[in-house]
């Protein structure tokens, strides 16, 4: 149903975890692993997370918690799975990755941000069975799991069963008002037509996306555009984007920059020269591997 440079986005999600995490992935005896469990009032497989716990934790812990993209109506945990045993292993965080409903008629974007305060307090509730208090979460993901990360740390602090106190994206969209992703230079609208991703965006938000009359629609894009909930208590953020990003403005990342600057919220911004949705350059993935790391070791211990 996708389309092919979709594709190549979830192959550099899965390529960008195994160079974060070190590559080649083995399950490890000190783990304590929870693999697909649920954590809705059903046995919806679209609510259900992994979550790897080291057997040496105790007390108070740090959580990293992935959330996968896909453009919202595609992608799964799976892809983050393996190598969350390694960075558990290795560094002694607790860390989780979650499914999510996917945007549909019948579920918009608050409804898949109750599914990550839902998870959260699943997950919270898993590790307190064994003795550990996950009381603090860095929130990861690309593309639309950038997007959910994003809008959940900065719009969902007072409700979260486990604290946000950081976020490390890539490539998430950050303000839906962007009239690129409704023009026909999109590579979305250029590969299966200008409904699909106005559809899907118009099922996220709530509201039916006229394109002859977009600022009809602004009040429901900004409510769910992250670039509008910055203030003074932001959380510190790590974000990275291609400058030839062909699905989500570059733009939107130059905003987001320049919004966190003005409220003097602790970030960087990774630029990839050259680089499309996929963000291929491997001295900018580099980098962000680094403020990865770096931001854990600073807002997890």
């Amino acid at each position: 149903m996708f389309f092919t440079r979709i594709r190549a986005l979830f192959l550099a999600v899965i390529a960008f975890f195994q160079v974060l995490f070190a590559g080649c992935v083995r399950y490890y005896p000190h783990n304590r692993i929870f693999l697909d469990q649920n954590y809705g009032d059903s046995r919806n497989p679209r609510q259900t997370y992994d979550l790897v716990i080291p057997r040496s934790a105790s007390g108070s812990t740090g959580l990293i918690l992935c959330i996968h993209g896909g453009g919202w109506v595609e992608g799964s945990k799976s892809s983050y799975t393996k190598s969350l045993m390694q960075v558990s292993e290795e560094k002694g965080f607790a860390a989780a990755c979650i499914n999510y409903r996917y945007v549909s008629e019948s579920v918009c974007f608050a409804d898949v941000l109750d599914d990550v305060t839902a998870a959260l307090a699943a997950i919270r509730a898993k590790g307190a069975q064994y003795g550990v208090d996950l009381d603090r979460t860095l929130l990861t993901g690309i593309s639309a799991g950038g997007h959910i990360s994003l809008l959940y740390a900065y719009t969902r602090q007072a409700e979260a069963p486990v604290k946000p106190v950081c976020v490390v994206e890539l490539c998430g969209p950050t303000d839906l008002e962007h009239e690129f992703y409704y023009s026909d230079e999109n590579s979305v609208t250029q590969a299966v037509g200008p409904e699909y991703f106005r559809g899907i965006i118009g099922h996220g938000i709530g509201y039916t996306i006229d394109p002859d009359n977009l600022d009809a629609a602004r009040p429901a894009l900004r409510q769910y555009s992250p670039i509008n909930y910055i203030g003074r208590d932001t959380v510190p953020t790590v974000f990275g984007h291609g400058e030839q990003d062909e699905i989500v403005p570059y733009q939107n990342a130059l905003d987001l920059d320049a919004k966190l600057t003005e409220y003097g919220v602790e970030h960087t911004f990774v630029s990839f020269p050259d680089s499309g949705h996929g963000c291929e350059d491997k001295a900018s993935m580099s980098r962000i591997m680094g403020l990865f790391f770096d931001y854990c070791e600073t807002y997890l211990r």
